[in-house]
């Protein structure tokens, strides 16, 4: 009986170790990648060309930069960025919630994604699935009159604080 649990364990180890280390072949090429797209700025670049889609979320297109930050490469970044961007172009309250509710449904899509390929799952349907779901969402959640009275009142930044 204890031979069979120490064989068990074992596997367990060893399969855990086997999927981390999968995970870090991912992860860590992926990050190195992310971090050249924004220092060479193709991904401000791409928020220009994707302006059409701050139209139809009706968010302003400063917030559109973040919003791509975070689907790319998770909430804490694309939060990171929205902050950082919120310091010097003053962004509507209301940015901040339709970012929020796209993100929270929709974020580290390209990182997630390859962790359930590890998993086998198919990845385009998970990555076009979360992309879609979260676009309706904050498409419903832009037109809700509850939302759309935050208006163009800024929402947080570090100005904003008091001493």
């Amino acid at each position: 009986m204890v031979e069979t649990l120490k064989v068990i364990g074992l596997d367990i180890l060893n399969g855990s170790v086997s999927i981390v280390f999968s995970f870090l072949k991912i992860l860590i090429p992926l990050m190195i990648i992310v971090e050249i797209l924004i220092v060479y700025k193709v991904i401000e670049k791409l928020s220009d060309r994707l302006q059409f889609i701050s139209r139809a979320l009706r968010i302003q297109k400063q917030s559109i930069f973040p919003l791509l930050v975070g689907v790319v490469m998770g909430v804490t970044y694309g939060a990171g960025t929205l902050m950082e961007i919120g310091k010097n172009t003053p962004i509507p309250k209301k940015d901040f919630a339709l970012i929020g509710i796209f993100i929270f449904i929709c974020h580290g899509i390209i990182e997630t994604s390859l962790i359930f390929w590890v998993a086998g799952a198919n990845i385009w349907v998970i990555s076009f699935g979360r992309l879609f779901l979260a676009f309706i969402i904050t498409f419903i959640a832009a037109r809700i009159p509850a939302i759309d009275r935050l208006g163009d009142a800024a929402g947080p930044s570090e100005t904003s604080r008091e001493p």
